[in-house]
């Protein structure tokens, strides 16, 4: 809940209720579970290099949209993030996964809005573009604990 003022002066208190769904489906896609039958396996293995081009061109669109695109461009980057955040884990991209739900929670917040929160979007992408250059773990979790810092931050300057 966040407190703000009315153009009349008024003060008016913002109420975002808990989404119920969220917990009944997870926070995007898991990696594929063991029960998963071989030939589906195969195919996800055999779709992987399409999806990692696929993931390139996401990641080419995001940076253009967050160097260039403005307030108006945080609901096409919330689309983009949001397909990554669903999509990457199942395809071996888990800290990119990790990274997207990020970037999804600092816009639904209202991130992008505040004083240095377009920084914060392009932090989050380069942050992406690093990951999945990297293929691995080495300095992922540095990364997203720095990139949690930066949000905090933004999100409430006085606490950060």
């Amino acid at each position: 809940m966040s407190t703000h003022t009315a153009p009349d002066g008024t003060s008016v208190r913002i109420v975002q209720p808990p989404n119920r769904l969220k917990s009944k489906v997870g926070r995007g896609s898991p990696t594929l579970p063991p029960t998963v039958p071989p030939t589906f396996r195969a195919l996800v293995h055999a779709s992987a290099a399409a999806y990692s081009r696929h993931l390139d061109d996401q990641l080419h669109a995001l940076r253009a949209l967050s160097t260039g695109g403005g307030a108006a461009a945080a609901e096409t980057i919330f689309a983009i993030a949001h397909q990554i955040r669903g999509e990457a884990r199942t395809f071996g991209f888990g800290h990119v996964g990790n990274t997207a739900e990020s970037l999804c929670a600092f816009i639904e917040a209202g991130g992008p809005e505040r004083a240095r929160g377009g920084a914060v979007v392009t932090l989050h992408v380069d942050t992406m573009v690093a990951l999945k250059a990297d293929g691995g773990d080495s300095g992922a979790q540095a990364l997203l604990d720095g990139l949690a810092r930066a949000v905090r931050h933004v999100l409430s300057p006085e606490r950060a």
